[in-house]
């Protein structure tokens, strides 16, 4: 029996189409560029690193002179992008929390991006959020989703999640949870719909 729910949110729920041209255009740069260098070493700081160590050597690379204002409002602004959520993945939750089920996001993500999702309307739609860099480890180590379970108070067996990596998904399955790749949201309502018995 499913007692809990827990999503992923960077493309299960959020999918910011400025994710990359908004910072682009506040820096002055090429999307493109900034793009290349968005994922390099995004782990340490979705695991708690700073964001100077973050975001730095990104603006060194691109030419752009880094300052402690500078790195600031980038860290904000690609913070409050990701939590915008697609409206049909608003509607999903909503259908979820009718349920009966506990929700939880389980996110890799920075210090940054953690409170900045404590901050939104839609938070009040999760029992509990996990945040790697809170965790200090990021998915898909094994680790994470033992912490999880545990925090949950659930057998592996009675958690369903839904992330849009597949070795996030094959270490959750591996760890007992029923996991699922993520494809898009009307998938996403037919799985848990399936596994949840509603």
């Amino acid at each position: 029996m499913i007692r809990f729910v827990v999503f992923d949110l960077g493309q299960v729920l959020a999918s910011p189409p400025d994710i990359y041209h908004a910072p682009a255009e506040l820096l002055g740069v090429d999307p493109d560029a900034y793009r290349e260098l968005y994922w390099s070493h995004r782990r340490a700081y979705d695991t708690g690193g700073s964001r100077v160590e973050y975001w730095q050597p990104i603006l060194d690379r691109l030419g752009v002179q880094p300052s402690g204002e500078l790195i600031s409002n980038l860290a904000t602004l690609d913070a409050d992008l990701w939590t915008e959520l697609r409206p049909t993945a608003a509607d999903l939750l909503t259908v979820v929390q009718g349920w009966n089920v506990q929700t939880a996001l389980l996110s890799n993500a920075p210090i940054v991006l953690g409170k900045a999702i404590r901050r939104t309307a839609w938070a009040a739609a999760f029992d509990w959020i996990f945040i790697s860099a809170e965790l200090g480890v990021t998915k898909p180590d094994p680790v994470v989703y033992d912490m999880v379970t545990a925090e949950l108070g659930a057998e592996p067996g009675e958690i369903a999640f839904i992330d849009d990596r597949a070795p996030n998904v094959d270490a959750a399955a591996a760890a007992g949870w029923n996991a699922h790749l993520w494809v898009d949201d009307e998938d996403s309502l037919a799985w848990l719909s399936t596994v949840t018995g509603h």
